[in-house]
């Protein structure tokens, strides 16, 4: 059996000098280890002010398509059996190739692998998790977070996020790819939860190792909050992971009611600043006519 090649694939819009750095990255880890080094640039405004390893394969997309688009047109164009699909602000910290096409070979079942990633201060940062489910939108991503170990997901199934991941192309084209619906938000959870209900398995390398960080890609907390809803509603409806629908938005249109009755009544108090305290207020107002009129 041929051994299986392996194509690094990094994503990028307006973060040109961190995308410079992993392929530096991929090129000084693996040198001619991998079929191909492919920075797929959707689009971006801003002008090209580096200048890649000649490894590299840039492609800039003629039209803005948004990420799940682009990392469709992306896939397509990449040639390796395996593909290391990175984040342009994450950058692999140990070689990946060879131990990729161990995992791969040895388990023809497997089509998606996790990274273990650190941060600048050594942390371990966020790369695979549960799957969500419907506490989220319920209680809001703070609260949630505080009560995340009793109210998670306890199916035992992984969700790995899109920062550094290893995909078997084959299972990428059998499960259809990204979900062109969702934005950039929730497409690695959606790809994920659609790879571990088909016969293809998920898991995690303790020997891939990457940097992320995260804040790649900049957006106001107010439209990221309302994206967050966008998508997170329609993956868990795509999922059957809301049984009542009308409960479930009369109860998320309570909490936020209520929270924005509580930053009107005291949100001098809870955001000294004027800019803040605006933001937060309108993103409820945001929320609550989406909510409104679209669960």
């Amino acid at each position: 059996m041929a051994e299986l090649s392996v194509s690094a694939l990094i994503t990028n819009y307006n973060t040109w000098k961190l995308s410079l750095l992993c392929a530096q990255k991929c090129v000084e880890m693996e040198g001619g280890n991998l079929k191909q080094i492919l920075v797929y640039d959707d689009c971006s405004p801003e002008p090209m002010t580096v200048e890649f390893p000649p490894q590299v394969t840039l492609v800039r997309a003629p039209e803005n398509t948004g990420l799940s688009k682009a990392l469709n047109r992306a896939y397509a164009l990449a040639e390796g059996d395996v593909i290391v699909q990175f984040d342009a602000d994450a950058y692999p910290t140990a070689p990946f190739a060879d131990e990729l096409r161990t995992l791969f070979a040895a388990d023809p079942g497997l089509g998606l692998v996790a990274f273990r990633t650190t941060g600048s201060r050594g942390q371990t940062t966020e790369s695979f998790m549960t799957e969500p489910n419907l506490w989220g939108l319920l209680l809001g991503q703070a609260l949630f977070a505080r009560l995340e170990r009793w109210l998670g997901d306890k199916s035992g199934r992984v969700s790995v996020t899109m920062c550094a991941m290893g995909v078997r192309k084959a299972a990428f084209d059998e499960i259809g790819g990204f979900d062109e619906k969702l934005g950039f938000l929730d497409i690695d959870h959606d790809f994920s939860m659609r790879m571990n209900r088909s016969r293809w398995r998920v898991a995690i390398s303790d020997r891939l190792k990457a940097f992320h960080e995260g804040g790649g890609t900049k957006t106001r907390a107010r439209k990221r909050l309302l994206l967050f809803y966008q998508s997170r509603w329609h993956l868990l409806m795509k999922f059957g992971k809301i049984r009542s629908r009308r409960l479930a938005k009369a109860l998320i249109l309570l909490r936020l009611l209520v929270e924005l009755g509580v930053l009107k009544a005291a949100g001098r108090w809870l955001y000294a600043d004027a800019e803040t305290r605006f933001d937060k207020v309108q993103g409820r107002k945001d929320l609550i006519h989406y909510c409104s009129h679209n669960y």
